[in-house]
C-alpha cells in the first residue's frame, strides 16, 4: 500500500508543478504582450498612430504600471513625432523627450537615438517656426500687393479720365483758336 500512496503523491507533486508552471507562464506571457518596444511604435501605420497616442497618454495620467512613465514619454515622442503621422506636433514630442531626459538621464545619455532625436526635433521646431512666420509674412505681402493692385486700377482709371480732360482741353483750345482765327480776319 505504501508504494501505492508514493505513487499517488508524486503525481500530485508534478500536477501541482506542472499547474504552477501554466499559472507563472500565462502571468509572464500577459505581462510581455502589453510591453513594446520601439520597433513596434516605428512600424505603426498611419491609422494607428492617433489611437496609439491617446493609449499612452491614457497609460501616463492612469499610470497603470504597464510601462514605466519614462519609457511612456520617449515612445510619445516617437510617435508625435512619427513620420507617418498624419499630424506631427514636433513641440509635443521634444516636450515629452525633455521630460524622458529628466526621469531618466543615464538611460537617455546611453541612448545615441534619444540625443540624435532632440537635436533634430530641435531644428524641426525652428524650421517650423521659421515656415510659420514665412506664411504670415506671405499673408501680409499677398494683402498689401491686393490693396496696391486695387490702388493701380483706381489710378488707371483716373489717369484716362484725366487723358479724356486733356484732349477736350486741346480740342475746346483748338475751337478757340479757330474762333479767334476767324475773328481777326
Amino acid at each position: 500500500m505504501r508504494p501505492n500512496y508514493l505513487l499517488k503523491l508524486s503525481k500530485l507533486i508534478v500536477f501541482f508543478f506542472l499547474l504552477c508552471m501554466v499559472i507563472f507562464i500565462t502571468g509572464c506571457a500577459q505581462q510581455t504582450k502589453n510591453i513594446k518596444d520601439s520597433t513596434y511604435y516605428l512600424t505603426l501605420q498611419q491609422k494607428e498612430i492617433k489611437s496609439e497616442i491617446s493609449h499612452l497618454e491614457n497609460a501616463l495620467k492612469s499610470e497603470d504600471g504597464s510601462l514605466s512613465r519614462p519609457t511612456s514619454l520617449f515612445y510619445l515622442a516617437l510617435l508625435y513625432s512619427h513620420f507617418k503621422n498624419p499630424e506631427p506636433d514636433y513641440k509635443r514630442a521634444f516636450k515629452n523627450l525633455e521630460k524622458y531626459i529628466s526621469l531618466d538621464p543615464e538611460e537617455a545619455e546611453q541612448k545615441s537615438s534619444v540625443q540624435y532625436l532632440l537635436s533634430l526635433l530641435k531644428k524641426l521646431i525652428k524650421n517650423e517656426n521659421l515656415c510659420n512666420e514665412l506664411k504670415t509674412l506671405n499673408t501680409t505681402l499677398k494683402q498689401e500687393n491686393k490693396t496696391l493692385t486695387e490702388k493701380y486700377e483706381k489710378l488707371i482709371i483716373e489717369n484716362q479720365n484725366i487723358k479724356e480732360i486733356i484732349e477736350n482741353l486741346k480740342q475746346l483750345d483748338i475751337q478757340l483758336e479757330k474762333k479767334r482765327g476767324g475773328n481777326l480776319k
